[in-house]
């Protein structure tokens, strides 16, 4: 059995909103970084209709091998409506990862402040979020390329079942190789969520350690 068992992608990353200013560079790394979770609300919207995506492809590949050749027109037809879902997920994926980019570039843009950031412990603390945001977009990078490997896959099954003389092991062979991607991609999904956890920890804790009073928004 095609395995789907990816689950959503939870950014998660508090929103903040300054009601005092404080330093000027630490004000700047604040609206930098604020700038940055704006920024990736594109990635936010993907993960509901990617999700959903999912299950409907999952139904139609549940429905796709009950059939038996007498059904080979139905067959291909199913088929034909999975490879668009394929498709799909592949240009919500893209998007998805346009809006982790241009996070990280806006993120970026922090980083030159924080030398002017007058007290050490606090400038120290803005490294570390540095630190944790470079290992989440590193993490993404792995997920992003073995959820890609999967969608090519995917695609694979969907092509073999439209042939009529396909034969049972090779299908067996490709459906195994397949889920075993699913499982690199629930993996590095794991470890994304447990570096944007990171990343939103580090974050928190450098506002709460700065001069600028903040409240969050849940």
């Amino acid at each position: 059995m095609l395995k789907r068992t990816y689950g959503v992608v939870m950014l998660g990353v508090s929103a903040a909103v300054l009601t005092a200013c404080g330093q000027s560079a630490t004000e700047t790394v604040y609206t930098q970084f604020e700038a940055a979770a704006e920024e990736e609300h594109a990635f936010e919207e993907q993960q509901e209709p990617l999700q959903q995506a999912e299950q409907e492809e999952a139904a139609l590949y549940e429905e796709l091998i009950k059939l038996d050749m007498e059904a080979f027109d139905q067959i291909v037809s199913l088929s034909d409506q999975a490879l668009e879902s394929v498709q799909a997920r592949a240009d919500m994926l893209e998007q998805e990862k346009q809006g982790i980019e241009d996070g990280y570039s806006e993120f970026e843009g922090a980083l030159a402040e924080f030398e002017d950031i007058e007290d050490s412990s606090v400038r120290e603390l803005a490294e570390s979020v540095e630190t944790a945001m470079s290992e989440r977009y590193e993490s993404y990078q792995v997920l992003y390329d073995h959820y890609k490997e999967s969608l090519a896959l995917d695609e694979e099954i969907y092509t073999m079942l439209k042939e009529e003389e396909l034969d049972a092991e090779t299908l067996t062979e490709q459906v195994e190789a397949t889920n075993a991607k699913y499982d690199e991609v629930v993996d590095a999904t794991n470890t994304f969520n447990e570096n944007t956890d990171a990343y939103n920890e580090a974050k928190k804790a450098f506002y709460d350690a700065s001069d600028l009073e903040v409240r969050y928004e849940e």
